[in-house]
């Protein structure tokens, strides 16, 4: 079991000048009261740093190490931070020390510091890989997050409730982790090795012997074709873990820079936005310089339109006029000149009434040329085309266009001036490498599970094979048949067997954390208990026996503790549990549920709240026995903070 025994801290945060906290040998609770921004967080960022070298911010992220040091002292010209931690360990006293400190004199970066650390137990100091050794063995990076924690990070455990969740994947493996699963994983695939080892070897001898040659060869390729396939599998497998672990680097980025990477985003759009306005300001100069050379129309329309009402008129009139000598003439003549008939009596009478008063009946008729017809022939060739309100619009259009590339250059100044203090190619990058990975990822997520139905194809056909092979096989080939389903049989039943551990272990960390979660919760006789899924999520189960669908947020708050108390007690790593501010989403008698809990949890816990959360007589009433030290974060200066001891 892990203990911690003191932790001290220089540089780091609020903790301008050396401070120093121990914690009691003994089982119970040391709470740290502080108000916000007193440093808090940063004690709990001091113990994950000097077990990882990492520091977490706001929604997990990475957060700079350049950020960490104490702001007073950078203004003084004084970098870095030290913290050590001493702890005992399976009987073991350790300590740990890692220092951060530049390598240049001001500073800019990460890359502008050196990170030492040194472990020594007892009185040996370990080498870099006895250490590393050491430090994975007595505090894994991967399950961390069940000692360590704030209210921030147990919200993330109701992802264990959605079956395609990425996070909750994660989270679940790191339960199992904690619950001792992989190393009985790593047993059975052992034992499945073993069997598939024997089954080569039975084919082998099988393909040396003429009566059962072409059975052996036959199991030979597809055992062959298995490796092949399972070769190909790890590669991927390997791959896609590679490419998570470069998606997790880049949302680390992403989210570190997210600042910076929405001005970015907003700046790249402007610019994108501004280029495509000036395209559009010089289609619109063209489309307007065209509709110019046409605007000489719409100053004649009006006089062309009266030019050809007149020539209309004239060519009326000479049509008129054609009419009536055409009507004299075949009066006179007796003869149509049109259609070349005669004209009888009646029909003359009644051309006769259609002459105008005066027609001379006796009129000569010729063919004329109508200079009024050219003229209106001429003025219907012009193209009537009134464009005055096109140029209008046009020429508002272009206006506009201007205005908006006013507007958004003086956005994309403002927004490359907030970007100043930032690496825009890094953020770009990044972003496009994000993108690039989760497209490799689909890819090859696909690619594997067409190797696992290869596999499992490969897998019926050995199985096939086999039992043939048995069936036939020769007196002295018996034995080393019988070995290979000996393993077979043994890596089945231990596989069952791991199955039935974790579905019984599942069943004891849903016992537990029901026993926490009644502890905690207010409503005791509505609630009997929690019930756990496959991956650990838990949901909580009505006296109805009906599932609370609808949990507000301070019931997934009590959940995920009591999920973290039954963790600790049936997991074979035990450690301290040091929670930073883990009431925000609660009421008072929860609040007060929670701490009298506490002691239940784990051997060793470490409370950091801020006095409005709980203040120090209700935790002494709450605790009593079980609360061992209290200390005070004390305000020196908004940068500045202190310890002192409760007495």
């Amino acid at each position: 079991m892990l203990r911690l025994t003191s932790i001290e801290i220089e540089g780091f945060g609020p903790f301008a000048e050396k401070q120093v906290i121990t914690f009691p040998s003994g089982p119970g609770v040391t709470v740290i009261y502080g108000e916000n921004m007193r440093g808090k967080t940063s004690l709990l960022n001091a113990i994950r740093y000097a077990f990882f070298g990492t520091v977490l911010g706001r929604g997990s992220r990475a957060q700079w190490l350049h950020t960490i040091t104490n702001r007073d002292l950078a203004g003084e010209g004084k970098y870095g931070f030290h913290v050590a931690l001493t702890f005992n360990y399976d009987g073991h006293d350790y300590e740990l020390v890692r220092e951060c400190r530049p390598s240049v004199v001001v500073p800019r970066n990460d890359d502008d510091y050196t990170d030492s650390v040194m472990l020594r137990r007892g009185n040996t100091i370990l080498g870099p890989a006895e250490r590393k050794k050491a430090l994975q063995l007595i505090f894994p990076d991967e399950v961390s997050r069940f000692f360590l924690f704030d209210g921030e990070l147990l919200q993330e455990y109701e992802e264990l409730l959605i079956n395609e969740s990425d996070s909750g994947r994660k989270i679940s493996e790191a339960i199992e982790r904690i619950l001792g699963v992989p190393i009985l994983k790593r047993g059975r695939a052992h034992l499945t090795q073993l069997s598939e080892d024997a089954d080569k070897l039975a084919a082998r001898e099988a393909s040396k012997r003429q009566e059962t040659q072409a059975l052996g060869t036959a199991l030979q390729q597809a055992t062959e074709q298995k490796e092949a396939h399972q070769g190909e599998l790890a590669r991927l497998q390997k791959q896609l873990q590679e490419l998570t672990s470069q998606k997790t680097e880049y949302e680390q980025v992403l989210q570190s820079m997210q600042k910076y990477s929405g001005l970015l985003q907003d700046r790249d759009e402007a610019e994108a936005r501004l280029e495509q306005v000036r395209k559009d300001e010089k289609n619109s100069q063209s489309d307007l310089q065209r509709a110019m050379g046409d605007s000489w129309r719409s100053i004649l329309r009006e006089p062309v339109r009266a030019a050809r009402e007149r020539a209309e008129g004239e060519v009326r009139s000479e049509f008129d006029n054609l009419l009536v000598a055409l009507r004299a003439k075949a009066i006179a003549e007796r003869r149509c000149e049109v259609c070349g008939q005669d004209v009888d009596g009646s029909t003359s009478t009644m051309l006769q009434q259609t002459l105008p008063h005066g027609a001379e009946t006796h009129a000569e008729w010729a063919p004329v040329t109508s200079t009024a017809m050219t003229r209106l022939s001429d003025l219907n060739r012009f193209r009537d085309t009134d464009n005055i309100g096109e140029i209008q619009q046009l020429w508002r259009r272009i206006q506009n266009l201007k205005l908006e590339q006013i507007t958004l250059q003086d956005r994309i100044s403002d927004l490359t001036t907030a970007l100043a203090d930032s690496d825009p190619d890094t953020v770009r990058r990044s972003r496009a490498n994000y993108a690039e990975v989760i497209e490799r990822m689909a890819v090859i997520k696909r690619a594997i599970d067409e190797e696992k139905k290869k596999i499992d194809e490969t897998d019926h056909n050995i199985q096939r094979l086999t039992k043939r092979l048995e069936a036939s096989g020769t007196s002295d080939l018996r034995a080393g048949q019988a070995r290979a389903k000996m393993l077979r049989e043994a890596a089945e039943v231990f596989g069952g067997a791991v199955e039935a551990y974790k579905t019984k272990l599942r069943a004891r960390v849903e016992d537990s954390a029901s026993t926490f979660f009644l502890s905690m919760t207010t409503e005791k006789l509505d609630y009997v208990g929690l019930t756990i899924n496959e991956s650990y999520g838990l949901t909580i189960r009505h006296r109805d026996g009906k599932a609370e669908e609808a949990r507000s947020a301070g019931a997934e708050h009590v959940v995920a503790l009591a999920l973290m108390g039954a963790l600790q007690n049936n997991a074979p790593l035990r450690g301290p549990i040091v929670m930073d501010s883990p009431f925000g989403r609660l009421d008072e008698n929860h609040t007060a549920n929670v701490v009298s809990t506490l002691p239940k949890m784990a051997e060793q816990v470490v409370l950091m709240v801020y006095e409005a959360e709980v203040g120090i007589k209700r935790v002494r009433e709450l605790l009593g026995a079980d609360l061992v030290r209290e200390y005070r974060l004390e305000r020196e200066s908004a940068r500045r903070t202190n310890v002192r001891e409760v007495g």
